[in-house]
């Protein structure tokens, strides 16, 4: 299985904590390599996309959070008088895509026993993580720019996470939340930590199964 690392001095992905860059030189992170799919690994037995989780580089024995995300409608369509399937992705938990990053980026928290956590979005990344934090008790704070969306950030606030508005552009919402995590702070970011990757990647392997 493709691990993470490095993508600017391979070092490995510490086993404890979530840094969300490279402590030792500041690089971003990456798998090394393509993600796995095996047909004959899929586990039928666990509940949504779990059923892939030898994809999701996790340890057997890791926690599974689900709220049941996954096995979404696809539809056909003519496009260019050409069949093109579509995933209705907004049939997930919180209508949005990101929950099946969310999904395998929470397990991983409570794999590495964390309790608490931050994250910034515009909307839809911070309510799917807002969602998944509240399923398995962990502590989250969201921030997000002024100009999110008024029922993203009533969704991020419903699910219990502290919502926090910050003024001015997307970015300075990014600013604060590094500031947030070099204080001390877990950054469960779904932009530079890459274990939520192969959640998406689940989309091609359902498509792949119907």
């Amino acid at each position: 299985m493709p691990t993470v690392c490095c993508v600017d001095c391979n070092q490995s992905y510490p086993e404890s904590g979530l840094p969300y860059c490279c402590p030792a030189c500041g690089g971003f992170y990456d798998f090394d390599g393509p993600l796995i799919f095996d047909p004959n690994q899929v586990e039928k037995n666990l509940p949504g996309f779990w059923r892939f989780r030898h994809s999701f580089s996790l340890a057997t024995d890791s926690p599974i959070v689900s709220l049941g995300e996954g096995n979404t409608p696809l539809i056909w369509e003519k496009v260019d008088k050409k069949e093109v399937g579509m995933k209705m992705e907004s049939f997930n938990p919180t209508a949005s895509y990101k929950d099946r990053g969310s999904a395998v980026l929470i397990s991983q928290l409570l794999l590495r026993g964390i309790t608490s956590a931050v994250e910034d979005s515009s909307g839809n990344a911070g309510a799917s993580f807002a969602a998944y934090a509240a399923r398995a008790a962990i502590k989250a704070r969201v921030f997000v720019p002024e100009s999110a969306s008024g029922p993203k950030c009533a969704q991020i606030a419903q699910f219990g996470a502290e919502l926090v508005r910050v003024p001015g552009p997307r970015s300075e919402a990014a600013r604060r939340v590094k500031e947030e995590a070099a204080a001390g702070a877990n950054y469960a970011s779904h932009a530079y930590i890459p274990f939520g990757l192969s959640g998406f990647a689940t989309i091609a392997y359902e498509i792949w199964e119907e």
